[in-house]
């Protein structure tokens, strides 16, 4: 009678953690599958923080002035090795502050596309990488990988014939914990995202962050259909290029997903129990149009005080695949030209250009 009392105790306990989302493998308090997911607030770039059951990934590092954001927020959360970094794509506002990633911090492996930049700060990072004696994993779609009670599997890049936009040949990722799924795109822009969908990997996933900060050439209405997310997280800051975009948060709007920004409410946490997930933050009002939303947020929130995107002469362009900045209407800058700050360029590693003579 005792036996069969013990069994039945032990067949409900086993049951009650199958039901709420917990793993059976362990006796010590910790054995609930909990996974966090850190949206670090770095203003107008990318990092994201991962742990599960006490293993860590970083995806992006920010922008080049956000070292001390990024390094102190990993130390906070006791961070003492990442089993991956993975870096979306070369651009500063996602490899900013990897090198001193690489310095403070154990790296197991270091995910990174094979299309490379001519920047200092991308040439900084290789030196750092082989300094530490850490090789590149080139992503492979279709690879997947472990992360403590969690998986991830690689979806993009699908192809290195993108040409000179560095977006597209973002890493992208959907991470697995229990029932709940997130996706990461980077900074994939309307041909990468084709190329994912194409693909016919898992997408369907609960939380979507938005890629290229809202802008609307990546959160398309494609891919909302593909993914079906019921949250979405926007990586934004003060910024001057009308980030996120009133056609994205529409979309969002119009498919009733709840929606959680960085300019809004600074760090955001994602909470997974592999049954539901949590957010620390309060959801954002996508009744407010982009403009409105974003000039609520610059004098609700931190600035950055070295965008002085507001005095026109601080104002210049850089291109994916050139190491200079320009002004505007200079004959060197293409299609991929993006606005900036000098300082910003400069800390990125980009000289002025000798025919269009900007300030330097």
């Amino acid at each position: 009678m005792k036996k069969q009392k013990r069994f039945y105790l032990a067949f409900v306990t086993i049951l009650i953690f199958i039901l709420s989302g917990c793993t059976t493998n362990t006796d010590t308090a910790d054995s609930c599958a909990t996974m966090k997911v850190h949206y670090i607030d770095t203003g107008e770039s990318d990092s994201i923080l991962i742990e599960s059951d006490h293993h860590y990934m970083l995806i992006d590092a920010g922008d080049v002035d956000d070292v001390d954001t990024v390094v102190n927020y990993l130390n906070t959360q006791k961070v003492k090795k990442l089993d991956y970094l993975i870096l979306t794509h070369p651009h500063a506002d996602h490899i900013g502050a990897a090198s001193e990633v690489v310095n403070t911090f154990t790296v197991g492996k270091i995910i990174m596309p094979s299309k490379a930049n001519t920047t200092k700060v991308f040439e900084t990072l290789l030196d750092t990488i082989a300094s530490n004696n850490l090789k590149i994993t080139k992503p492979v779609v279709g690879n997947s990988y472990t992360l403590g009670n969690a998986t991830f599997t690689l979806l993009a890049p699908n192809s290195t014939t993108y040409g000179s936009n560095l977006n597209n040949h973002s890493i992208s990722l959907r991470l697995v914990n229990g029932n709940n799924s997130f996706l990461f795109i980077g900074d994939c822009e309307a041909e990468a995202i084709s190329d994912i969908l194409e693909n016919k990997q898992a997408l369907d996933s609960d939380v979507l962050l938005c890629g290229h900060h809202g802008s609307k050439t990546s959160t398309t209405a494609e891919l909302l259909d593909a993914v079906t997310p019921t949250y979405a997280v926007i990586s934004v800051g003060n910024n001057s290029y009308g980030h996120p975009s009133d056609s994205t948060l529409s979309l969002l709007k119009k498919n009733k997903i709840t929606t959680y920004r960085t300019d809004e409410s600074g760090t955001i946490i994602a909470t997974s129990t592999g049954s539901k997930i949590t957010f620390t933050a309060k959801a954002s009002d996508l009744s407010e149009t982009a403009s409105t939303s974003a000039t609520k947020a610059s004098t609700t929130t931190k600035t950055d005080t070295n965008d002085d995107s507001s005095n026109e002469s601080n104002v210049v362009y850089i291109t994916d695949t050139g190491s200079k900045y320009h002004k505007h209407g200079c004959r060197h800058l293409d299609s991929s030209n993006t606005k900036t700050t000098i300082e910003k360029a400069k800390k990125a590693g980009y000289e002025p250009c000798k025919t269009c003579k900007p300030a330097s």
